[in-house]
């Protein structure tokens, strides 16, 4: 254990902390939460327009909802066209912000230079329309590839003064306007030409060429054992001290907008949802309570012997159940902590395991909208999955299990510090 905690922070760490701060993961991950706002009253509105309920229902509340659905779909409907239905617009631009205050260029700049082209590349004009095929969660990639693109074709231009400087009593708005015209017109010169020529060769747009080169990825994610590898990793570097769940959730944040729209427009269609891991998957079953399962902990910790271990939970508690576990991590601690950090790693990849057969033998609903993470865990499962009352069972089971798993570990935790605690007194 000596030798591996060693090989962590010698090795492990420094890697995986530069590859955390790098600014391209980091513009993608903001990109991503920027968007969030968006699809999650987007998901909200996706619900209202498909109650779940059938046509026929008796229920007093669900018969008024089928009814509401009913008369006003078209209504309904709009937001979320409007909002998950383009999500790729609003990813674009965010990363595109993000990216170029990274690197201290102007970032709305940087931001309609990302919109610019990523419209070029997916969104060409039908028949005096803009398509949307590519506009929701079949779009992320090139969304991402554009705004890299386009803010690394702007910083290139800059660092080498290659630009129309205005004058020093130009507004600043009025000189970023006349600073962004050569990045724009390379972006143009260079882009509309390669869509033209992928569609040209291979007879598809950008977005669905670069979606058949990810179908692959796409499929190996959505599986057990790629979900295991995430998790275990989110862990592992959490355990070394690095905050895993947002170097990991970057990663995973293209993946997690794909499935869950593929999974929203199935419920549209009226079709079987095809994927299980989104996003409301990790929050609330595998990593229920924060990173690691620690909910439970947070429990044992409540009932403990130790007094040390009782004020840390008694300070968690409510943090956990909104999905928040900092306090816990960094008091126990469980960072560095082999005692704690051994179910710290498990009891998520025994969630995870448990979570996938229970929703693909269809005990649990699939996910088709999108709660704010911090949403306690029984009530955002049943909300993500259309109030799938499977999803708050599963919730509930994997509560019990990952507690079962801490427990063992707690308890020759808990012994330890209690004689220290003892030893400290009698002195």
């Amino acid at each position: 254990m000596n030798n591996f905690l060693k090989w962590l922070e010698e090795k492990f760490m420094p890697v995986v902390a530069k590859v955390g701060n790098q600014r391209h993961i980091s513009a993608m991950k903001d990109g991503f939460i920027g968007a969030m706002p968006f699809m999650i009253i987007g998901s909200i509105m996706l619900i209202l327009a498909f109650p779940p309920f059938p046509a026929d229902t008796t229920n007093f509340i669900g018969k008024a909802w089928v009814n509401l659905a009913t008369n006003y779909f078209d209504i309904l409907i709009v937001p979320n066209q409007m909002t998950m239905a383009i999500m790729s617009i609003f990813i674009s631009a965010a990363i595109g912000y993000s990216l170029s205050k990274s690197y201290k260029l102007n970032p709305l700049s940087g931001a309609m230079l990302s919109l610019a082209a990523y419209l070029l590349l997916a969104a060409q004009p039908v028949n005096g329309g803009l398509p949307t095929a590519y506009m929701d969660g079949k779009g992320v990639f090139t969304a991402v590839i554009a705004a890299f693109f386009s803010v690394e074709l702007m910083r290139f231009l800059m660092e080498r003064n290659i630009r129309i400087k205005m004058p020093d009593g130009v507004p600043p708005a009025i000189a970023a306007s006349f600073d962004a015209l050569i990045p724009v017109f390379l972006m143009v010169a260079i882009l509309y030409p390669a869509s033209i020529a992928v569609q040209h060769f291979t007879g598809v747009t950008v977005p669905a060429a670069i979606m058949e080169m990810f179908k692959p990825l796409v499929g190996a994610v959505d599986t057990l054992p790629g979900i295991l590898f995430a998790v275990f990793l989110a862990h592992l570097l959490w355990f070394a001290g690095i905050h895993g769940a947002s170097i990991v959730g970057g990663i995973l944040g293209p993946f997690y907008a794909i499935y869950l729209s593929a999974n929203q427009a199935a419920l549209a269609a009226g079709e079987a949802l095809p994927n299980i891991f989104t996003q409301p998957f990790w929050a609330f079953y595998i990593v229920l309570g924060g990173s690691g399962a620690t909910l439970g902990l947070v429990g044992l910790y409540l009932t403990s012997k130790s007094a040390n271990l009782k004020a840390i939970g008694r300070v968690a508690a409510i943090p956990a159940i909104f999905n928040i576990n900092e306090p816990v991590i960094f008091a126990s601690p469980i960072v560095m902590n082999p005692i704690l950090g051994i179910p710290f790693i498990i009891a998520p990849m025994v969630n995870a395991s448990i979570a996938y057969f229970a929703t693909g033998i269809g005990l649990a609903g699939r996910g088709v909208t999108q709660p704010p993470w911090t949403t306690p865990a029984p009530i955002g499962a049943m909300w993500a999955t259309n109030w799938q009352i499977g999803a708050f069972v599963l919730v509930i089971v994997c509560l019990v299990v990952s507690t079962a798993i801490y427990y063992p570990f707690f308890k020759v935790y808990e012994k330890q510090l209690v004689k220290e605690e003892q030893e400290n007194a009698a002195a």
